[in-house]
């Protein structure tokens, strides 16, 4: 089956277009059922009654001047027919002896290539095979089954019902995946805004087989998102199924169904990520968007074969949460202005550092929220795309047909930038490109893997940048980490020991505070924390760093020459949290803590 709406013009809709045989009222009707049932065209156009299948299988072969087969009854018995271009008939046999006959050659090229491409082996003929089709255009997949058959293939035309039957007599009669995805559709609405099927999570479910499967799967999504999770693990073992959610940072498992449906609801999340789902040998992305209340949250979803199934991971990301000023994140006003004044030079580089999870991402995307106006050409590249913000071009980068972050560079080089967003600066050749980028006058924002702000100048330095070029174009340099947030109607206050504050460069016995858990506290459900809060050192670089950087002054006497400037470091500004009771000591002990 193909499960996928694509917004193409199949032939089969060029052909009735030519011969003024589609109204406008059945081009709507096309279209609705197209999107609903996620049929390939012909299914669509015999599933609405506005041809039959034995009309649409004849302007096929007619067109492509090949042959086609039916099924006619005769005696009580279906038999299969081959028709020629110049109308001649043969009869090829009885269907239940034409299965019979093709059964190895079916099975050699596969139940997926099959019933993904809507073709079968209708007859062997020495060493050449024909296939019916429903669309005999389709040489993609004709030629994957061709490859898989190992013998030179013959393509005719065939009715709907034809090529389904075949199938199902050959594979059996049910095929889960096409269920799934049929019982899809009743839970997912048309955006008229901007064409992206969303699926709402509220809405009923008609009772089925399937409808287990489809029921969890939207369950398991809504209490995603209420809970505030930010990914969601999907996992199979030999025995078992575990599910977990990320939930401020840390994973929690929750009761997982039986291991039989598991394979099901991998399928579901496919069909509605528009993967492949007959393709488990290698990874795939997909997106989801789904509704759930008054939220709209886009899914990212990447699968991984494993030893026992497929692992899938889905990331949840709410646009409305990117909030519209950096304080709400955990800046301090100093810091937000520093970090806004920087993004809005004419020209330079800025980047943001930290390790994997520490919102990098989230950083930017308020920033570029922030700066995007109509008088700047804002152009981003990423891998993948998070967040689509209207005024910005965002390319997704896509390393197997080339397209990775310094081709994608070059040619918006060419498109008359401002500012650019490199998702990340992983070689030696983006590097280079970015430093050329902000020296021609256009602004960079980027993001780098190191563990303080100031090692972004030894990390550039390293990929071949050389000093006395990177000293001028720096503009700003920033690295953060998250910490869990202390819920605010909970946490308990306690005295910390002299000694004990001494370690973490503290002064004096303090008050600080520390999360309760097992409470009955509503907010935090017992955790002890609600959210997340960003850590963050924002460096700029004035004429004082900037002339050290360019004659290669090493890390102590740019943090030196920093501190002489009045700037807070990451320790600093954990500390200063710990103390107003925002975060717990306990959660970031190993960022403050004093060498004796």
């Amino acid at each position: 089956m193909t499960f996928e709406v694509i917004n193409d013009n199949p032939l089969i809709l060029r052909l009735l277009e030519e011969h003024d045989m589609l109204s406008p009222a059945q081009k709507a009707e096309l279209t609705r059922t197209r999107r609903r049932f996620l049929n390939t065209a012909e299914e669509a156009l015999v599933g609405a009654g506005i041809l039959d299948e034995e009309t649409v299988a004849r302007l096929h072969a007619e067109h492509l001047s090949v042959q086609r087969v039916t099924l006619e009854e005769r005696d009580g018995k279906d038999i299969v027919v081959e028709v020629r271009p110049d109308g001649a008939r043969r009869d090829i046999g009885p269907i239940e002896w034409v299965v019979d006959t093709v059964r190895d050659l079916a099975e050699r090229i596969g139940e997926p290539t099959c019933r993904k491409n809507l073709l079968m082996p209708v007859a062997v003929r020495g060493d050449k095979a024909v296939l019916a089709c429903i669309n005999p255009s389709h040489f993609k997949g004709i030629e994957e089954a061709r490859m898989r058959a190992g013998c030179v293939v013959s393509a005719t035309a065939a009715p709907v019902s034809l090529v389904h039957e075949l199938s199902r007599q050959v594979f059996g009669s049910r095929d889960a995946v096409a269920e799934i995805a049929r019982e899809n559709t009743s839970d997912v609405v048309e955006e008229e805004s901007d064409s992206v099927n969303v699926v709402d999570l509220q809405r009923s479910i008609p009772v089925s087989k399937e409808s287990q499967v489809l029921r969890y799967v939207n369950q398991m999504l809504a209490r995603a998102i209420d809970d505030g999770a930010s990914d969601i693990h999907v996992e199979g073992y030999e025995s078992g199924v575990r599910i977990r959610f990320r939930v401020d940072g840390r994973l929690l498992e929750i009761p997982a169904p039986p291991r039989g449906v598991f394979q099901a609801i991998v399928s579901r999340l496919k069909i509605l990520a528009k993967m492949d789902i007959a393709e488990k040998r290698i990874p795939q992305d997909g997106a989801i968007s789904v509704r759930h209340l008054d939220k709209r949250v886009d899914l990212r979803v990447n699968t991984v074969p494993t030893v026992y199934s497929e692992k899938v991971c889905i990331r949840l990301l709410e646009k409305e949460s990117i909030p519209d000023d950096l304080t709400p994140l955990g800046f301090t006003p100093k810091q937000a202005e520093d970090f806004i004044q920087a993004a809005n030079s004419h020209n330079g580089l800025m980047f943001v550092t930290g390790p994997t999870g520490s919102g990098k991402s989230t950083t930017l995307y308020t920033c570029l929220k922030m700066i995007n106006n109509p008088e700047d050409n804002i152009v981003t590249v990423e891998d993948p795309v998070e967040y689509r913000f209207h005024g910005l071009n965002q390319v997704h980068v896509k390393s197997s047909v080339g397209l990775d972050f310094a081709s994608a560079l070059r040619a918006f080089l060419r498109q008359d930038p401002d500012k650019i967003m490199v998702g990340e600066v992983r070689d030696t050749e983006t590097a280079q490109i970015c430093m050329r980028a902000a020296l021609t006058g256009h602004l960079v924002l980027s993001t780098l893997h190191t563990n303080s702000a100031l090692q972004v100048v030894n990390r550039l330095v390293d990929m071949g940048v050389e000093p006395f070029l990177l000293g001028p174009a720096l503009r700003l340099v920033e690295a953060q980490r998250l910490g869990r947030r202390l819920c605010p109607d909970c946490k308990e206050g306690y005295r910390l020991p002299g000694d004990v504050a001494a370690r973490y460069g503290l002064e004096g016995e303090i008050e600080i505070f520390r999360a309760v858990t097992g409470s009955s506290c509503e907010r935090c459900r017992g955790t002890g924390c609600k959210g997340r809060v960003g850590l963050y050192e924002v460096i700029p670089v004035g004429s004082t760093l900037s002339d050290l950087i360019a004659k290669g002054a090493d890390q102590s006497e740019l943090k030196r020459a920093a501190r002489a400037e009045g700037q807070l470091f990451l320790e600093d500004d954990i500390r200063r949290k710990v103390t107003a009771g925002v975060i717990g000591l306990e959660e970031v002990a190993e960022y403050i803590r004093v060498e004796s």
